[in-house]
């Protein structure tokens, strides 16, 4: 009778044993549950971050009235001499929603003894910022900038041909005009090397 009792202790004992890491674990984690459940939070969020383009945007008036991305020769002079001189005005529009730097520069010069020519052709390039609503035409009339060259000085052949090296004239977001005077002199100093010649450039505009 005492074997059968020892024997039903080994038995609890043994099965206590048994239980006891397995209840250890379901304690573990029933206090994982209840600390992860038991937390306070928040959360905060900033919706609909955009990123978008402005654009610029430049037209003339070839010296007229209508502006347009490209316009037909300011200049159209002949029959030149030696002393013979000339200014007209263009007036150029920026419409784009980004400030920039509004430069001028020419275009490759072709024609007829082209080379010799531009050498002999001076240049003096001012411009002026005006109000959006102001129509300078190539007689120059309502001009109020400088006449001095501020912008560039020199001869044809010498103007800039980049935009890198050309003069900036400051130009704000939205409607915006600058009114360039340019002014031209064939130079007194002219030999008979020049005669029958011709000069042809582009003037370009550029922002950037």
């Amino acid at each position: 009778m005492a074997y059968a009792i020892e024997t039903a202790d080994r038995r609890r004992r043994r099965a206590l044993r048994a239980a006891t890491p397995l209840a250890a674990l379901l304690v573990a984690a029933l206090l994982i549950w209840q600390g992860s459940n038991a937390a306070f939070s928040a959360t905060t969020d900033n919706t609909n971050d955009t990123w978008a383009t402005g654009n610029m945007v430049l037209t003339n008036n070839g010296g007229g009235t209508t502006y347009a991305g490209s316009t037909a020769a300011l200049f159209n002079e002949g029959n030149l001499k030696p002393g013979d001189n000339g200014v007209k005005c263009i007036t150029v529009h920026s419409a784009g929603s980004l400030a920039g730097n509004l430069r001028l520069y020419r275009g490759s010069i072709t024609g007829t003894n082209s080379a010799a020519l531009a050498a002999v052709i001076d240049v003096t390039v001012d411009a002026v910022a005006v109000s959006a609503a102001t129509n300078v035409q190539a007689n120059c009339t309502g001009y109020t900038g400088g006449t001095s060259g501020a912008v560039f000085t020199g001869t044809l052949n010498g103007m800039p041909t980049t935009y890198a090296g050309a003069t900036g004239t400051a130009v704000a977001g939205g409607a915006q005009r600058v009114v360039y005077r340019i002014g031209w002199t064939i130079n007194a100093t002219a030999g008979n090397s020049v005669q029958s010649s011709s000069a042809i450039a582009n003037l370009n505009w550029e922002i950037n």
